[in-house]
């Protein structure tokens, strides 16, 4: 950026045209980290669906104690540090703050990470000051020192900066089998912990992440009825959350039309529900869009409400709208609203997700159920559910629901997309045949690791070649 310094000018100075000025900054200092899991619902937070975390440069800023002004001429890395030297040594925090990441980086000084943590020592002064400080050694700013990850999370002490530390020491327990023993335990304490305070978002990350250590046998919250069930409760959640991320994807390139893949709305609203069904916050976002505009059926006249209220859970942006939505509502709204939203919650205790009335997986008869295809991940989570309560004391039946979640999870990539490409080439269960849609998603599988997908995708060559 572009930088010049004015000097400490009063608001009332004659003279300064600041309408000739480019622009006029006060200098914040960088965005803070902020995990995306938290604020937009959950949608990468577990390390099996997370993005790559991508190291950003931060910028140097002169501190607030001076103005500035963006001009064509810029200020070094260099000239800044010099500012921000001078104005740390008269006891400018803020100027700190700025040599910290001026060091960390080597941006205008040489790099020196003890003169860094010198810096952030004086210059974070507050819970995000700290908890960025804690990022900068989680993603390797500094060089690794969990011992440093561990003390700035915990000075900042807020439940998001719990779970980062919790997930840095998974993390560490990933990449070093000898010390999982170590760090494993180290995260599942600070998962607990976060499920003492259920309103806060990280509750739910939290059991994601158990239902994580639970399939992969890291974690059991006991061997009897009750810990049994809490097991499964949690394998469930993660599950469903993996398979409904990667369903609303495809929902989303059914919306759209991606790759030659044709636009079709009933197919997206298909994979819509599903999504919906697994607490996926954008999908629920959507389908009360749906509602909204009359695309969908609204079964209790609240739907909208009660679906935005979940996601506003998990979706920060979405919580001004559920005021919006709910602020002028008489007495009489407001308790047809709250009864809507209880059926939710009241179908995901029964029913094993919140499946929409019309979905054919909320309460399917035994015949029914056993008569869907048995190779869809969506089916094989319904059955696994209604084997839950006789898993709680049953040792066979637990084993085998819980191989079911795993095999949900570890399948995401490919399972659903097997099965929707089978149907599309066939035309079986409400799938229109279509054999440029089926190559579509059988190449999807088939490079997410499905066998079977690329069998398909053989044969097809195989029958074109000889016609």
């Amino acid at each position: 950026m572009a930088f010049v310094r004015l000097g400490k000018i009063p608001a009332s100075t004659p003279g300064v045209r600041f309408d000739k000025v480019l622009t006029m900054f006060q200098f914040a200092r960088p965005a803070r980290f902020v995990c995306a899991s938290i604020l937009f619902g959950a949608v990468a937070i577990m390390a099996a669906s997370q993005a790559p975390f991508v190291k950003t440069t931060y910028g140097v800023s002169p501190a607030k104690e001076t103005l500035w002004v963006q001009m064509h001429e810029p200020l070094s890395d260099a000239d800044v540090a010099k500012v921000n030297l001078e104005l740390y040594a008269k006891g400018n925090k803020e100027a700190a703050w700025e040599l910290g990441l001026a060091y960390m980086q080597g941006l205008g000084v040489p790099q020196d990470f003890a003169k860094a943590e010198q810096m952030f020592e004086i210059g974070a002064v507050d819970a995000d000051d700290k908890g960025m400080v804690g990022m900068f050694y989680a993603h390797g700013y500094f060089p690794k020192n969990l011992d440093a990850v561990e003390r700035w999370y915990t000075a900042a002490g807020r439940p998001d900066d719990y779970y980062e530390l919790a997930e840095a020491f998974k993390a560490a327990g990933e990449a070093d089998e000898t010390a999982a023993s170590e760090y494993y335990p180290k995260a599942t304490a600070i998962y607990l912990r976060l499920l003492k305070e259920p309103s806060q978002p990280q509750a739910r990350l939290a059991e994601l992440e158990l239902g994580n250590f639970v399939i992969d046998s890291i974690y059991s919250a006991g061997n009897n009825a009750s810990g049994r069930a809490q097991n499964l409760a949690w394998a469930r959640m993660i599950a469903q959350e993996l398979l409904g991320q990667k369903e609303f994807q495809s929902a989303v390139e059914y919306a759209i039309g991606n790759h030659g893949l044709p636009k079709d709305k009933a197919m997206w609203l298909r994979y819509c529900k599903r999504a919906v069904a697994y607490n996926i916050d954008s999908a629920q976002h959507s389908y009360v869009d749906s509602i909204n505009q009359g695309e969908v059926r609204d079964f209790t006249g609240y739907d909208a409400v009660a679906y935005t209220r979940l996601s506003s859970q998990k979706m920060f942006a979405d919580k001004p709208l559920l005021q919006a939505m709910t602020s002028s509502m008489t007495p009489e709204q407001s308790a047809a609203a709250e009864a809507a939203y209880r059926a939710l919650l009241n179908e995901r205790a029964q029913f094993g997700a919140y499946y929409v009335q019309d979905d054919s997986l909320r309460d399917p008869s035994p015949q029914a159920l056993a008569a869907m295809d048995q190779d869809d991940p969506d089916v094989q989570l319904r059955e696994a559910f209604n084997f839950e309560r006789s898993a709680a004391t049953n040792e066979h039946a637990y084993q085998t629901v819980l191989a079911i979640y795993r095999k949900v999870r570890d399948e995401r990539d490919y399972g659903f997309r097997l099965v929707l490409g089978r149907d599309a080439l066939y035309g079986t269960n409400g799938v229109a045949k279509d054999r440029n849609v089926a190559e579509y998603w059988l190449k999807m599988a088939a490079y997410g690791g499905s066998k079977p997908a690329q069998q398909l995708l053989d044969q097809i060559e195989n029958h074109s070649a000889t016609q």
